[in-house]
């Protein structure tokens, strides 16, 4: 044998083993910011993605403030500023069809009566509402004069 070419080494076989991170230096800044600001960020996004789906859904309640909205738009059209939304009576409700009844009194002590309903319109909410109007108990009319 020569001594210039050793004989090869076997490599005893290798066992398996877990794998574990390798140890880092010090901590991720980045990723500790991410996880106090980010994670509570998209837990609000969320929040506020299912409160717009959820409007998409299903129908205001008689005294939500979508309902008292979408009132107050339609006393705008019709230039009726009651002094306040309340008190508003839920009549019926149901999957299809929630039934209101408001009465708003006025600058002039009469009160608008308000008979409202949202209804299902293929797949988007549709509002219908009857008005009329109640003249204040205390005004005085004169009874006409006899001769």
């Amino acid at each position: 044998m020569s001594s210039e070419n050793p004989p090869p080494r076997l490599l005893a076989p290798r066992r398996a083993s877990r794998w574990s991170p390798s140890p880092s230096p010090g901590r991720n800044p980045s990723r500790l910011t991410f996880r106090l600001i980010g994670i509570p960020a998209l837990a609000v996004a969320g929040v506020l993605f299912y409160r717009g789906l959820h409007d998409r859904f299903t129908l205001p309640e008689c005294d939500s403030s979508r309902a008292k909205a979408t009132l107050a738009d339609v006393l705008k059209q019709l230039k009726s500023e009651p002094l306040a939304y309340e008190p508003i009576k839920t009549i019926s409700t149901s999957k299809d069809r929630v039934a209101c009844n408001a009465a708003l009194p006025l600058s002039d002590s009469s009160t608008l009566n308000i008979d409202y309903s949202f209804f299902w319109e293929g797949t988007t909410a549709d509002m219908k509402y009857s008005i009329s109007r109640k003249p204040a108990e205390n005004s005085v009319v004169e009874p006409p004069k006899s001769q």
